[in-house]
């Protein structure tokens, strides 16, 4: 289902895009705006590759040693990541920019400002398909679909049982992996304490002894194909759209203004 979801570099590369149509519209109402910085540039991208490493829960030997079952800096579920991902919202944007930014006045100075201000006019030339665009939600759906169903396939069941019996024998009495880290003692501390770090150790290195994790993927990969199968049509009009996306995101950061002033010249 990857292929149907942005990367993380891709997305990074639509959130400098649009940056750059919003200082070009702009510029056009005689505005000036350094755009959005760089912490706010490369949130998305940090989302994306975030919601990738924490997929499959706790896989990670290192993690384990270091953190335990305590979310990682990196991870969606740790509370500095969230608040430093909820300023990126903050656009510095304030005065007569903000207003034709936003979309906030009707006319500046005697031209139209476009429906939505300069970021929905961004937004609607990196992706003009409206049709199309409504898809987009689909992979996630589709995903968290096969997700359900690979926790409930015999095989997988059947490897998490493999996986408590080892656990078992080192100690460690949880039904599954996710009891595991659900373990209400873990949450009674701000840092990971040494009993928290032994048991995620152990519950790593008894998911590589039980093929657990190799069976979970092998079966929401499955899950996932037969979804895919399902749902062709929708998806393929997603990956038109994707394509001529980033066909558009391309050509926006093509048309970057140099640091001379003068607009970069592109090939062809």
């Amino acid at each position: 289902m990857d292929a149907y979801t942005l990367s993380p570099e891709a997305q990074e590369r639509s959130d400098r895009a649009q940056a750059a149509l919003e200082q070009a519209c702009l510029h056009r109402f005689g505005l000036r705006w350094p755009g959005p910085d760089e912490h706010a540039l490369l949130a998305g991208k940090r989302l994306s590759a975030s919601r990738l490493a924490t997929r499959f829960g706790l896989i990670d030997a290192d993690q384990a040693e270091h953190y335990g079952y305590h979310a990682p800096p990196w991870s969606l579920h740790n509370t500095e990541f969230q608040r430093a991902m909820a300023t990126t919202d903050r656009v510095h944007a304030s005065g007569d920019v903000e207003k034709v930014l936003h979309g906030l006045v009707r006319d500046w100075k005697g031209s139209a400002v476009p429906e939505g201000g300069c970021r929905g006019e961004a937004f609607r030339t990196l992706a003009p398909d409206v049709k199309q665009a409504n898809y987009r939600d689909l992979p996630r759906r589709l995903t968290a679909q096969a997700a359900k169903e690979a926790a409930e396939d015999p095989q997988v069941i059947a490897k998490s049982r493999q996986w408590a019996s080892c656990m078992s024998r080192a100690g460690h009495r949880y039904a599954s992996p996710t009891a595991a880290a659900r373990d209400p003692r873990w949450a009674r501390s701000r840092e990971p304490g040494g009993r928290e770090t032994a048991v995620a150790e152990a519950d790593v290195r008894c998911k590589k002894v039980a093929g657990y994790l190799a069976t979970l993927l092998e079966t929401t990969a499955r899950r996932q194909r037969l979804l895919i199968d399902q749902h062709s049509h929708e998806l393929g009009q997603l990956k038109q759209y994707q394509a001529e996306r980033a066909a558009n995101v391309n050509k926006a950061l093509a048309a970057r203004t140099a640091p001379s002033g003068r607009p970069r010249q592109g090939k062809g």
